[in-house]
């Protein structure tokens, strides 16, 4: 067996199986041919509604980034230390602290490299933008970070209740660790 490292892992993310990539395919195959059955009957409308949705993307994105700089800002100086002395380090687990707040920094590096997490700042709408991020991809890097287990959320007493960064931490804090 293995000595355990005093240094927590980075993120690994995971290489699509075959299957995977045939799945991708699949999918890209089966939007081109049905873009190419509507656009044969109306070109223009196709076009136009692509268009508007590209528009409507491009704005929200940039008014995003735009409300996260002026926060970004206005936390200048701002690290994990600051992050960490919002909990009891004695009750809640530092790895996940800085798993956490590692991970969030990684999904905010295009809006700045090294965001100023706060534990109080909420997550949907604010900083992030998409749900699915947080269930789809964020969650599982913490988890493989941290060593933590996702089966069973359902008895997590913070299961659909993770609103602000704070419930995220505490949320895998409460989780049992993964089977060695």
């Amino acid at each position: 067996m293995r000595a355990p490292s005093r240094f927590m892992p980075p993120f690994q993310p995971r290489v699509p199986g075959v299957f995977g990539w045939i799945f991708a395919i699949a999918l890209v195959v089966g939007a081109l041919l049905l873009i190419y059955s509507f656009a044969s009957t109306a070109p223009l409308a196709t076009g136009l509604g692509l268009g508007a949705l590209a528009l409507y993307v491009w704005h929200t994105a940039r008014s995003r980034q735009r409300k996260l700089r002026a926060v970004a800002q206005s936390r200048i100086g701002q690290g994990i230390c600051e992050f960490a002395r919002d909990f009891d380090s004695r009750a809640v687990d530092t790895w996940v602290i800085r798993a956490v707040f590692e991970q969030l920094q990684s999904y905010l590096s295009d809006v700045q490299p090294a965001f100023p997490v706060r534990a109080e700042d909420r997550l949907p709408k604010h900083l992030i933008a998409d749900p699915d991020d947080l269930d789809m991809d964020l969650v599982h890097e913490i988890a493989q970070r941290t060593g933590r287990s996702l089966e069973k959320t359902d008895l997590n007493p913070y299961y659909g209740k993770v609103l602000t960064v704070r419930d995220l931490v505490l949320f895998f804090d409460a989780q049992p660790k993964r089977a060695a």
